[in-house]
């Protein structure tokens, strides 16, 4: 009876694993693929054994290949190119409709109401760093959790006076605990209340997705506001920052085009009016204010442009809301299905091979699998799968370096050593994980690709490679031996 239940089930598996396939084949081939240059699917590279092969691209966490039609439209952006606000010309008129209009569309897309500010930024990094300086000129401290990348957590430290909440050993969140905090603070000087929580939509190095309406659920009812760093999430499902009377709203939320398929690297914050217009700008200079009288009195404007100072990236601007249209044609819900199809298919098989550790549970999956293969440092580990199998990953701190310490189980006098080698210029020994992040141009040759390769490098052992890589003894990185 026990043969015929097994039989039964790999007859089932099977079926899946066949519909699986036809579903995300035909997906890719008659959505996905019309979406990129071939240049950039089929882009080729040079392996160390001298051999040309099809790059396989799972870095998307650090950034995303643009979209074909974005990249066409800002070539031919290029030929009408004008500075933003800055002339009568039709170029400048051209551009600047074009750059306010995308505010519209980035506005729409996070379902922002018309009561908040779309503020363009270099990037995610600049954007919480204009926020976090706006925020420490307001008394009160700023709720942080421990899973932040360091780009939502050292502008709030270096900013501001920061209380950090300890997530669980698995880094996943604790309502009960931050409601505790909030409380404890809610009867307090003004000073010493909870003004802003932050954190981020989802990990960047798990894919964990912190239940982030619950969480503005929770400071709204200690009167508190909510920012939400949704860098890692916004390109993968749907972000709402809901309407602004919903207690579940979110009050702020930061994210880039570069890691939605659009090019450059500009970022974007959208917050309350009232907010800003409160606030004296994060940077001032030539474009953001109106006039300067001649005792120096600075007039402002109080509209987004207070907060726009000099020539903008209006390409980047443009180019976000391009690839917004492009996103919400494809539909958001089918990304995610597609996306999630790719990564259970590759987390599952994955945690079968030999000395593969995942670090998340199937509870958590989502569009990252963190690993490690035991013996090998992950630095080595993503260099031969680049060297020798034309793939990209990542493997380092990823600027997480709390939920780093979590997920090695690193010790306090552990970290107190590392921390005194940083010191002497020795980073070779900071805590590392190897990181597979997935887009929606991966398909499911990638993930069997990655998959084979991981299972031979674990099959050889480290001493097969140790005679071909050397390992710099400061910084710990390895390269190639020629």
């Amino acid at each position: 009876m026990t043969d015929v239940l097994a039989l039964s089930v790999k007859q089932q598996e099977t079926a899946h694993f066949r519909l699986l396939v036809e579903n995300c084949d035909n997906f890719w081939e008659q959505e996905i693929r019309p979406l990129f240059t071939g240049e950039s699917l089929f882009f080729k590279v040079k392996t160390r054994y001298g051999k040309y092969i099809k790059y396989v691209n799972l870095d998307n966490g650090a950034t995303t290949t643009p979209f074909a039609p974005v990249k066409g439209y800002v070539d031919s952006m290029l030929d009408t190119y004008g500075s933003v606000h800055r002339g009568s010309g039709q170029k400048s008129i051209i551009t600047t409709q074009e750059y306010d209009s995308s505010r519209d569309i980035i506005r729409d897309f996070v379902g922002s109401s018309a009561n908040n500010y779309v503020i363009f930024s270099k990037n995610t990094t600049e954007a919480i760093n204009g926020a976090a300086t706006l925020w420490a000129k307001r008394p009160g401290k700023i709720l942080v959790s421990d899973i932040e990348h360091s780009s939502n957590l050292l502008p709030w430290v270096t900013q501001d006076q920061v209380i950090q909440y300890r997530t669980k050993a698995n880094g996943s969140v604790d309502l009960v605990e931050i409601e505790n905090i909030l409380s404890s603070h809610r009867n307090l000087p003004e000073t010493e209340q909870i003004k802003l929580v932050t954190i981020t939509g989802a990990s960047t190095i798990t894919g964990y997705r912190p239940p982030i309406y619950d969480i503005a659920a929770l400071a709204h009812r200690y009167n508190a506001k909510m920012f939400a760093d949704v860098c890692q999430l916004i390109q993968h499902e749907k972000v709402d920052m809901r309407p602004d009377d919903d207690p579940t709203h979110l009050d702020f939320v930061a994210f880039s085009g570069h890691k939605m398929y659009a090019p450059y690297g500009t970022g974007v914050m959208v917050g309350p009016k009232e907010f800003f217009d409160g606030s004296y700008p994060y940077q001032i200079g030539g474009g953001n204010l109106p006039y300067i009288t001649r005792n120096l009195e600075i007039k402002r404007f109080y509209t987004e442009r207070a907060h726009d100072p000099g020539t903008p990236n209006a390409m980047g601007a443009i180019a976000i809301s391009k690839a917004i249209e492009i996103i919400e044609a494809l539909g958001r819900e089918r990304i995610a299905k597609y996306e999630h199809d790719l990564v259970e298919y590759t987390f599952t098989r994955l945690g079968r091979i030999p000395n593969v550790r995942v670090h998340i549970s199937g509870d958590y999956i989502a569009h990252v699998i963190p690993f490690d293969i035991d013996g090998f440092d992950g630095r080595l580990v993503a260099e031969i799968l680049a060297q020798e199998y034309g793939i990209g990953v990542r493997a380092g701190a990823f600027c997480t370096y709390e939920y780093i310490r979590k997920l090695k189980n690193i010790s306090d006098l552990a970290d107190e050593e590392i921390a005194a080698e940083v010191d002497r210029g020795i980073t070779r020994n900071i805590p590392t994980i190897i990181r597979a992040s997935f887009a929606v141009y991966n398909t499911l040759e990638d993930c069997d690709r990655f998959l084979d390769a991981i299972s031979q490098i674990s099959r050889q052992g480290v001493e097969h490679y140790r005679p071909h890589y050397k390992q710099d003894e400061m910084t710990g990185v390895w390269t190639v031996i020629n």
